[in-house]
């Protein structure tokens, strides 16, 4: 019995440091408001284990300046309620976010997922953020998530589990 209380803080531990993508009330920018990176658009796949998805398709959404992204092959931490969104990029402090507003049944919803992104030809590389200062419960706005993205980056492991996409088409 003694084995089994001492392996499960390791378990703990290894369950918080597994980020997930932040799913929050609020995007981290309007919608809109950054032009299209046109190197996004496209069918991406990746091998890496446990992930939300493991193949999406990217195309250029109906609004201004967003993408309609569906999500191809599930991966294992899916936890979405559906394979829709719409997309957008925001800029924050020299980095690049891929936003994503979930979309279902046609009707967006005020699910919002972000990571972060480098694209560079046919390899597209994502990551999670974890927000290490004040957590989901500071964002109460966009300004809000922003400043709690920006104090978050200044912190070790802000970015976390990095997927190599490779673009198929």
């Amino acid at each position: 019995m003694k084995s089994i209380y001492s392996v499960a803080p390791i378990i703990s531990c290894l369950f918080l440091l597994t980020a997930c993508p932040v799913a929050t009330s609020y995007p981290l920018a309007n919608k809109g408001d950054v032009q299209l990176d046109k190197q996004l658009l496209g069918v991406w796949s990746n091998e890496s284990v446990d992930t939300e998805a493991s193949g999406i398709t990217v195309s250029k959404g109906t609004e201004l300046n967003t993408y309609a992204v569906h999500v191809d092959e599930k991966g294992t931490m899916f936890m979405a309620d559906g394979e829709d969104f719409t997309g957008w990029i925001a800029l924050l402090n020299g980095k690049t976010f891929f936003v994503l507003q979930q979309v279902i049944d046609k009707i967006p919803t005020s699910n919002y997922y972000v990571y972060h992104y480098n694209v560079d030809k046919s390899k597209l590389t994502t990551s999670d953020i974890s927000l290490n200062v004040n957590g989901t419960e500071s964002i109460t706005s966009i300004t809000a998530f922003q400043e709690e993205v920006i104090a978050s980056m200044a912190t070790e492991g802000c970015l976390a589990n990095k997927i190599e996409w490779y673009k198929k088409k």
